[in-house]
C-alpha cells in the first residue's frame, strides 16, 4: 500500500504546492532574469549560460518528489530483525523481508538522486541571483514537510534516544549500562540490537533533554519521537537561519540553499540525529563569537560541546583567536582585519603576553562555569568522558580509515605478509587521529586573519572524515562552519562533501542482489573498495560540476 499511496500524494501535492510555488516566485523570477543578465553578474557565463532554465519551481517540484520517495521508503528499509517500532506509521514502517529481493532501495537511490540534483539546481540559480531569499526558503519548506511529518528514515537512532530518556527517568545511569537493562520496554525494542548493549556517548545537555522529552511523552515512545523531531526541526531552522545571517545580504539565497543540504533534510531531520541540536548551538555561538560577543559565544559553544564533544574544539578556536584577535577598530563585524596605509597589515589589540593571558583566563573562567552548570543536569554528569568512544565499535565501511586498512590487508595478502584487518585499522584509525590533531593545531596556530567560523568548520570538517568511524551526520559538524564562512574555495567543498554524504548510510541496499545467488558476500567482501570507488566518482562528478565557470558564474563574485 505503500508506494500506491505515495504515488497519489505525489500527483496530487504538486498540483496546488505547484501553483502556490509559482504564484510566489514569479514575480521575484521576472525580476532575477533581468538582474542575471547584468554584465556585473554575469559577463562570463556567455551562450552556454544563457540556455539554463531559470525557473525555480523545477527544482522545487524535483526535490519534493526526491524527498517523499526517501521518505516512503527509508523508514521500512532502516529496520533491521528483531525490531518492533511502536506504530506503524500510516504503512511508511511496514516491515520488509531482508532475504528477499526487494525494489525498495532503487525508489530510495533515486530520491536521493533526485533531492541532490535538486539541490544542485537550487544553489545553481541562487549563484546566479535567479531565486530571492524569500523563494528559497519556500522551495526548502516543500522539501522539508515530508521529512518532519514521516516516520524515523534510514537510521534507528532515535529510539536509542528515547530508551535513554526511560533509563533516566527510571533513575538509571546511561552513562554505566546501555538500554538493554529496560528490559521488553518498547524504546529497546524498537531500539538497533547493535547498540541496545552500548552507553550512552552523548553529553549531559543532551541526557538532560532527552529526560525532559520522555518525562513530557507521558511514558509513550511515538510521543517522544514527535517531540525529538519538532526539537530537530527547531535546530534545524536555528541552523540555516545563523547561516543566513552570516553572509552578506546579496549572498542570502546561496546561504540559505547550500545550509539546507540533502544531509541537513534527510539526517537531521528526517533521521532525528542530535546533530541538529548540537550544530545549532555550535552555529550560534560561532554567529555571537563574529560579532564580538565572546562571553554569549562560549556559553552557547560549551552548550554544544555537552550535547556531543567534538564541539570543544570550538571553545579552544574561540579563546584563542579572542586572545590574538585585530583591534575593532580596525576589522568588520566578521573578524576580518583591514590594514591601514600606515601600520601594519594586522595591528594586535592584546600587544602584550599579560593582556593576552588575561584574556584566555575570562574566557576559561566562562567556559568552566557554564560547564560545571551543564554537568549538574544529570546524575554522574561527567560519566559521558568514559563512554564518548562509543561510536568508535562501529565499523564504517566507506571511512578513509577502514579503506585503508582494507587496502593494507589486500596489499599483505598479495605480499604474503599476512596482515590481519583488525591490526591494519588499529594503525589507521590511530594514523587518522594523529593527523586530525597535527591540522586542529596548524588550524590554531595560524588562525590570526582567518574567519573563526572557517577554522572551527575545516578543523571538525577533518575530525568527521579522519575519525574511526564517519557517519553522514558527522560531516555537518564542519560543512555548517564553512558555509557560514563561505568563499569560491569554501563552496566547492561543502558542495562536493554534501553530494558525497548524501549517498552513506543508505540502509540495505544489498536488497537489490538478494536472489542473485553469492551477490550479497561478494558485496560484504568488496564493500570498501566499492564504496570509495562509487564515492570517488561522485566526488569527480561534483568538482566537474561546481568548477563549471559558466554555471556557477555567481558563484564567482564569493571573495577568495
Amino acid at each position: 500500500m505503500t508506494i500506491p499511496l505515495f504515488l497519489i500524494f505525489v500527483d496530487a501535492v504538486p498540483r496546488g504546492l505547484g501553483n502556490i510555488v509559482a504564484a510566489a516566485l514569479r514575480p521575484v523570477t521576472q525580476h532575477a532574469r533581468s538582474a542575471a543578465v547584468h554584465p556585473s553578474i554575469n559577463r562570463k557565463s556567455g551562450r552556454r549560460g544563457s540556455r539554463i532554465p531559470r525557473d525555480p519551481l523545477l527544482p522545487g517540484l524535483l526535490g519534493l518528489v526526491g524527498t517523499c520517495l526517501v521518505v516512503a521508503t527509508a523508514g521500512r528499509l532502516a529496520l533491521r530483525e528483531g525490531v518492533e517500532p511502536p506504530t506503524g506509521w500510516l504503512g511508511l514502517l511496514a516491515p520488509v523481508h531482508l532475504d528477499r529481493a526487494s525494489a525498495l532501495p532503487a525508489f530510495m537511490l533515486t530520491g536521493v538522486a533526485l533531492t541532490l540534483g535538486a539541490w544542485l539546481y537550487l544553489c545553481l540559480l541562487a549563484s546566479r541571483g535567479v531565486v530571492s531569499l524569500r523563494g528559497t526558503v519556500i522551495i526548502l519548506a516543500g522539501w522539508f514537510l515530508p521529512a518532519a511529518a514521516g516516520p524515523p528514515i534510514l537510521s534507528l537512532d532515535v529510539y536509542s534516544y528515547v530508551a535513554q530518556g526511560a533509563m533516566l527517568n527510571a533513575d538509571l545511569n546511561p552513562y554505566r549500562s546501555g538500554p538493554i537493562i529496560l528490559g521488553d520496554h518498547p524504546s529497546l525494542l524498537a531500539s538497533d540490537p547493535v547498540w541496545r548493549m552500548s552507553r550512552a556517548p552523548y553529553g549531559p545537555l543532551a541526557l538532560g533533554l532527552l529526560k525532559a522529552v520522555y518525562a513530557l511523552s507521558g511514558d509513550s515512545v511515538l510521543a517522544a519521537v514527535v517531540i525529538l523531531r519538532i526539537v530537530a526541526f527547531a535546530g534545524v531552522v536555528i541552523i540555516v537561519a545563523c547561516v543566513t545571517r552570516a553572509a552578506d545580504p546579496p549572498r542570502r539565497p546561496l546561504a540559505v540553499a547550500v545550509a539546507a543540504s540533502p544531509i541537513m533534510i534527510m539526517q537531521l531531520l528526517g533521521a532525528v540525529h542530535l546533530e541538529a541540536i548540537m550544530v545549532a548551538l555550535l552555529s550560534a555561538g560561532l554567529l555571537a563569537a563574529r560579532a564580538r560577543r565572546p562571553a554569549l559565544a562560549l556559553v552557547l559553544l560549551t552548550s554544544a560541546a555537552a550535547v556531543k564533544w567534538p564541539a570543544a574544539f570550538a571553545i579552544v578556536a574561540v579563546i584563542v583567536w579572542h586572545a590574538v584577535q585585530p583591534s575593532p577598530a580596525r576589522t568588520d563585524e566578521s573578524g576580518w582585519a583591514h590594514p591601514s596605509r600606515r601600520t601594519r597589515p594586522f595591528r594586535w589589540a592584546h600587544p602584550s603576553r599579560c593582556n593576552g593571558v588575561r584574556s584566555v583566563a575570562r574566557d576559561a573562567a566562562v567556559v568552566t562555569v557554564s560547564g560545571l552548570f551543564l554537568v549538574l543536569l544529570v546524575p554522574d554528569g561527567l560519566g559521558w568522558l568514559r563512554s564518548v568512544s562509543t561510536p568508535a565499535a562501529g565499523l564504517t565501511l566507506y571511512a578513509p580509515t577502514v579503506g585503508l586498512a582494507d587496502a593494507l590487508t589486500r596489499l599483505g595478502d598479495i605480499t604474503n605478509a599476512r596482515i590481519e584487518f583488525a591490526e591494519a585499522l588499529s594503525v589507521t584509525r590511530t594514523a587518522g587521529i594523529v593527523l586530525t590533531a597535527a591540522v586542529m593545531l596548524r588550524l590554531l596556530a595560524t588562525i590570526r586573519g582567518r574567519d573563526i567560523a572557517a577554522t572551527v568548520g575545516w578543523g571538525l570538517l577533518t575530525l568527521s572524515v579522519l575519525g574511526p568511524v564517519l557517519y553522514p551526520w558527522y560531516l555537518t559538524w564542519g560543512l555548517l562552519p564553512l558555509a557560514m564562512a563561505m568563499n569560491r574555495q569554501r563552496l566547492r567543498v561543502v558542495i562536493t562533501v554534501s553530494a558525497i554524504g548524501a549517498f552513506l548510510a543508505l540502509p540495505h541496499c544489498e536488497l537489490l542482489f538478494a536472489d542473485l545467488p553469492g551477490a550479497t558476500p561478494w558485496l560484504q567482501r568488496q564493500a570498501p573498495a566499492i564504496a570509495i570507488s562509487t564515492l570517488t566518482l561522485v566526488s569527480i562528478f561534483t568538482v566537474a560540476l561546481v568548477r563549471w565557470r559558466d554555471d556557477w558564474s555567481g558563484a564567482a563574485t564569493l571573495e577568495r
